[in-house]
């Protein structure tokens, strides 16, 4: 009788890990793909930044953080197969300007990373596709990980002030995606981090076709606000604006 029931929570267990793997298998199911999107994030900024008792305040436009840019480089990298992607964002930005304040001369450099790392899940596929074969409409809960690194330092009178700071949070949310019959689709995500991050995007793209490939150029609008504490130091920023970029097929 022991035997017997042993033997039988054994095929019992075979069978729920066969029942479990297949759909995980099943969903898997599909050529790896991959895409690049290049693109620039013309930002607004405004909030404010501190250390102890020291507060800087933020309003620059995208025409001041131009005029002032150094360098920059900002890019979306997508993997995907089946229903499972992953993918990682990057935003990197560095500024420095020189100014007189009161006849006195300030200068200020300022050095932001933004990196985030996150998976997402086909959860819902509408079963009418567009004549190019593209779903009518797609929905993918994600989650994932988010850096920022952000430095900054003033100098005034022979005086610098440093504030250098990083910090990881995790966020969660979803993306959606509807495709027309015509060139033109739709995308948009929104995502809320653990320290408060709220990250919403939306944009209007149009299908080109080169080479047997769908290149997507893109346009729309990007807002991201943070307000993270650590000690004594705050960063209370929010950024927003338009955003284009060209999605590149890789394979």
């Amino acid at each position: 009788m022991k035997f017997k029931t042993i033997l039988a929570l054994f095929i019992n267990s075979l069978w729920m890990s066969n029942a479990v793997a297949n759909p995980l298998q099943n969903s898997l199911d599909g050529p790896v793909k991959a895409n690049l999107n290049l693109y620039v994030f013309a930002a607004d900024i405004s909030g404010d930044i501190g250390a102890g008792p020291i507060t800087y305040d933020v309003d620059q436009s995208f025409s001041d953080t131009l005029e002032h840019l150094d360098k920059s480089y900002m890019g979306h990298l997508d993997l995907s197969k089946g229903k499972w992607g992953a993918y990682v964002d990057y935003q990197s930005v560095q500024t420095s300007q020189k100014q007189s304040v009161l006849q006195v001369p300030v200068a200020l450099s300022t050095d932001l990373d933004q990196t985030s790392f996150g998976v997402y899940y086909q959860a819902y596929t509408s079963d009418k596709l567009t004549k190019n074969g593209y779903s009518k409409f797609i929905l993918e809960p994600t989650v994932g990980l988010h850096h920022t690194k952000a430095a900054a330092n003033l100098s005034a009178l022979g005086k610098n002030i440093d504030l250098n700071k990083s910090w990881n949070e995790i966020f969660w949310g979803s993306r959606f995606k509807y495709n027309f019959e015509s060139p033109f689709n739709l995308a948009s995500e929104i995502t809320f981090g653990q320290e408060g991050t709220i990250s919403a995007q939306t944009y209007l793209g149009y299908r080109l076709g080169f080479f047997d490939r769908d290149f997507n150029l893109r346009m729309g609008y990007r807002y991201l606000e943070q307000d993270y504490r650590s000690d004594n130091f705050h960063w209370k920023v929010k950024e927003y604006g338009p955003v284009i970029g060209l999605n590149l097929p890789l394979f």
